[in-house]
């Protein structure tokens, strides 16, 4: 199977109608990602809050000083000031329509806040993020699954298993999700985390992640995913399944590659801003970029040199 050019497969007169449903998915996940289902705030609200390049300890210093006066408050001896803050806590228990992130984040809020119903909205709004992120450059290999299907003994199947290919690929970054959403409870209820952006505290904590994700793009493990990333017709070849259940599984096994590839620049949104626009489409061209340009091979090892010597300015300022 030769390899095509990505618009040569979606151009294709049989292949646009499966390029307008692959659209669809994008298009329902992007619009969940920026309305913010779930959540307290929308993207829109975060990102305009946010930024583009703002600092961990920047977010952290909107309400940075309510906290920094009750705690002196309480340091001082004030029982007002307790009596107040304790009455505070109660409200927020008792109404659950005044939105946590107009008040100082303590644990026993945070602690209320990842409920069973907020952490299924919190995976939730992960995956669809996910899904928006990475369908658009998982598309080629969608299309070229499609194709090789439809030559296939199996041809009037080829749109469920494009279907099916496509479940197992997002099952992989629903493991990511998950993953992630974990992170973000753990990360919380260390207050390490701000509660509100969805953000790192430190700016020691976001440098280090930043160095990390730089480091990753120069390691094997990062080059052989970007590799079959890269390749998918050769992917294909060597690895599609047959039947329903090969198509669910192929799709698994080239998310797993692209998760390899991926997961340490997704890891970046705890920097940014976990719903932070500009960062999420800044990832999400990035990766269809350095996917796409097996011509330009030394783009990933650029942008990791990048992200170290942006993670120890982090670090120094």
């Amino acid at each position: 199977m030769s390899n095509k050019t990505f618009l040569q497969v979606a151009l294709a007169k049989d292949n646009i109608l499966m390029s307008l449903a692959l659209f669809s998915v994008f298009l329902i996940a992007g619009l969940y990602t920026l309305l913010g289902v779930g959540m307290s705030m929308s993207s829109l609200e975060m990102t305009r809050m946010s930024g583009v390049f703002s600092l961990p300890s920047a977010s952290s210093s909107m309400h940075g000083n309510m906290e920094m006066g009750q705690m002196d408050d309480m340091e001082m001896g004030n029982e007002h000031a307790k009596n107040s803050m304790h009455s505070e806590k109660n409200q927020v228990r008792n109404n659950t329509d005044i939105p946590t992130m107009n008040k100082p984040v303590d644990m026993s809020m945070v602690d209320e806040a990842w409920s069973i119903k907020h952490s299924a909205m919190m995976f939730l709004m992960w995956f669809f993020m996910m899904i928006a992120m990475m369908v658009p450059s998982a598309s080629p290999v969608l299309l070229l699954f499609f194709q090789l299907k439809k030559m296939g003994q199996q041809a009037e199947k080829a749109v469920a298993y494009t279907y099916l290919f496509l479940l197992g690929y997002l099952i992989s970054w629903g493991i990511f999700s998950g993953i992630a959403c974990t992170m973000q409870l753990f990360l919380e209820n260390a207050n390490l985390a701000n509660a509100m952006m969805m953000q790192l505290k430190s700016p020691e904590m976001a440098g280090a992640l930043v160095i990390s994700a730089g480091i990753y793009q120069f390691t094997p493990l990062k080059q052989a995913c970007l590799k079959h990333c890269r390749s998918p017709a050769e992917f294909l070849a060597r690895s599609s399944r047959k039947g329903a259940t090969g198509a669910c599984f192929t799709g698994i096994h080239h998310g797993m590659y692209c998760l390899g590839c991926c997961w340490a620049l997704m890891a970046l949104l705890f920097v940014g801003g976990v719903m932070n626009l500009y960062w999420i489409v800044g990832l999400a061209i990035y990766v269809i970029i350095e996917k796409a340009s097996a011509f330009i091979r030394w783009i990933d090892k650029l942008s990791g040199a990048l992200l170290v010597l942006g993670g120890f300015v982090l670090l120094v300022t």
